[in-house]
């Protein structure tokens, strides 16, 4: 929902940005506008080619009210203002789009650009890109990052639909070709793409970045849950991921078929809405440990996807038994499963 924190004095300008923390930062740092925060982990669950912004809008509310435990109507009236408050843009003369250099900002460029592409639009629209995380950045920082807005270019608006094309397509093979393609438009798009393809499950073991760099953490030592999810995260150039995005994997991990880790009291969808102090809070405190079948994928002689049967999303591509597109991450290429 756009949150009004216009001066009197100020142009009429749209501000699109990550979430509720960027605005409250831009609210600081007294850069005047109409903020609207997009607030979705494209990331994770089902993005197709739905037609429209708001079939997908309803694909994702729905994805995220199961997903996470909150109201159904909650969120579909989440998504409809932002959808509302977005397609309103020709109110304002000026719509800058803030957003950051990780996979989680850079799907969101590319899902806000596309629609502004389908609307015809391009002047006017300019873009706000930073190499840091724009909800820990002090006044001063955010008011420099205001006088570096650049116009959009319709270089930067083409490769933004294709790429949108590709991550919405039902197979992940345009955005492997992307992925190696002349990317520099938008400079932080092509280690997003590489990074995004990190969560298909490699050839041998089935499994994917996340969850290759949770079990090699786990093979070493014991930890909690949350110390695990800083361990993972941090060896990430460009964080990600959120603790309930990671926590949602290590449910996949933990309540397989035959899991590889052991040590949750339950799956994280069992803490939603509970006090912090009993909630997420004793889901974090969780000591974890590999099975005996964590060890054996680990190794490469199990293959987790095989055995567990494990589905995902990557975009619109739903990696599943019937449909196994593994991505080797030592040849950067994709390979079709044996």
């Amino acid at each position: 929902m756009a949150t009004d924190t216009t001066a009197p004095s100020a142009p009429e300008r749209l501000i699109i940005t990550n979430g509720d923390s960027a605005a409250a930062r831009l609210q600081a740092a007294g850069v005047a506008g109409s903020v609207l925060a997009w607030r979705d982990v494209l990331h994770d669950g089902p993005v197709p080619d739905a037609g429209g912004l708001e079939r997908l809008s309803a694909i994702r509310a729905a994805f995220i009210a199961a997903d996470f435990g909150l109201g159904a109507d909650e969120v579909a009236a989440e998504f409809h203002d932002r959808d509302a408050a977005v397609r309103r843009h020709e109110d304002f003369e000026r719509v800058e789009i803030w957003l950051e250099h990780d996979l989680y900002d850079q799907l969101q460029l590319l899902q806000i650009l596309d629609f502004f592409r389908s609307e015809g639009r391009l002047e006017g629209l300019y873009l706000v890109q930073a190499d840091d995380y724009l909800g820990r950045q002090d006044p001063r920082r955010m008011r420099r990052l205001a006088r570096g807005a650049r116009p959009v270019t319709e270089a930067q608006q083409s490769l933004a639909s294709a790429a949108w094309s590709a991550f919405t397509a039902a197979t992940p093979h345009a955005l492997a070709e992307l992925a190696d393609a002349d990317t520099s438009a938008l400079p932080h798009l092509g280690g997003a793409l590489k990074r995004l393809l990190a969560e298909l499950p490699d050839p041998l073991r089935g499994l994917t970045l996340t969850e290759e760099r949770a079990l090699a953490h786990l093979d070493r030592e014991e930890v909690s849950s949350g110390e695990l999810f800083r361990r993972v995260t941090e060896e990430d150039e460009a964080r990600f991921l959120g603790d309930a995005s990671f926590f949602r994997r290590l449910d996949g991990l933990a309540f397989a078929e035959r899991p590889l880790i052991e040590g949750l009291p339950a799956t994280s969808r069992s803490y939603v809405g509970r006090p912090a102090d009993s909630g997420y809070a004793e889901f974090a405190r969780a000591r974890l440990r590999l099975t005996k079948a964590g060890r054996e994928v680990l190794a490469g002689r199990l293959d987790h996807r095989v055995v567990n049967t494990v589905e995902h999303w990557v975009g619109g591509a739903h990696v599943s038994p019937a449909a196994f597109v593994r991505y080797d991450r030592q040849e950067g290429r994709l390979v079709a499963q044996s």
